[in-house]
């Protein structure tokens, strides 16, 4: 490469930074108590003082993904103790997570790990790959699928006791939560009536069992780690207060920051602090 071509290379460099700098600097974040708004490195400040920070996501949404690791980096060079939680594989296949995290796990051995469980890895390869270098312990936290899918099928009581042992006594779906009314309007068809009303119980009690499922596989992890924080990665309707949070208060009275990224189901026009603490907008 000639030394003009390498120049242009390097601007090219260049510009591409700042432009990637400059849309972090215009991420809105919005603190839901009092409207005010923060800067990524203020909310790294207040959600490291507790022990579990959610943040939600759209699983295709690029953005929300880099929002996500921002925030792990920023908490990362404050020197917070931290290990980061993901709903995107099954607990059972925590012995992988801990090769991939002590660096025993090539790249390539991880993206079919992952995939066996979820989907887009290129969106999360990034996250992964920042926690493996800076020997942060990733934690599998989702409940495995086969426990969801006899759940959602025959209901929570036709687990084995065995089945039930990594999850809450008496895990079920609770009418007075407030996130039931939205897996009512996303359960097409559903009225008080017969069968379909059966159905929509399972399907309740299925969402339920992986909250709080996901929510005791933290505080079993958090009580073992008592210096450390955990940043969870998981969709916003798992994330959003009425979700995992609620179930951390039930199992481990754990303390946690929520942060949403708005949607058009979420945002500033239609949820406040009984959502989330910050609200984040590209």
């Amino acid at each position: 490469m000639s030394r003009a071509a390498s120049y242009v290379f390097l601007l090219a460099l260049i510009s591409l930074f700042c432009l990637r700098v400059e849309a972090r600097a215009h991420t809105l974040i919005t603190r839901t108590s009092d409207g005010e708004t923060v800067t990524v490195a203020q909310l790294a400040a207040t959600a490291k003082e507790s022990r579990v920070i959610i943040v939600g996501e759209s699983h295709d949404n690029e953005y929300h993904h880099e929002l996500q690791l921002d925030l792990i980096r920023s908490l990362n060079e404050s020197s917070v103790p931290l290990a980061v939680g993901v709903e995107m594989i099954q607990s059972d296949f925590q012995p992988q997570l801990d090769a991939w995290s002590a660096g025993k796990l090539s790249e390539k051995v991880m993206q079919a790990v992952f995939e066996l469980n979820w989907s887009d890895w290129p969106l999360y390869r990034e996250i992964f790959l920042y926690t493996r270098d800076h020997h942060i312990p990733m934690i599998a936290l989702n409940v495995p699928l086969h426990i969801v899918r006899k759940v959602s099928q025959q209901g929570f009581n036709s687990l084995t006791p065995e089945e039930k042992g990594d999850l809450p006594a008496g895990t079920s779906c609770d009418l007075r939560n407030p996130q039931i009314a939205f897996l009512r309007k996303s359960f097409q068809g559903v009225r008080h009536h017969g069968e379909n009303e059966k159905m929509f119980s399972n399907f309740c009690e299925a969402q339920t069992v992986r909250n709080s499922g996901m929510a005791l596989t933290m505080t079993r992890y958090l009580e073992k780690e008592p210096g450390l924080r955990m940043v969870v990665l998981t969709g916003i309707w798992h994330a959003v207060r009425y979700g995992i949070p609620d179930q951390l208060q039930r199992v481990g009275k754990l303390n946690c920051t929520v942060i949403l990224p708005e949607t058009p189901f979420i945002n500033k026009e239609n949820a406040g602090s009984a959502e989330a603490d910050y609200l984040v907008e590209q």
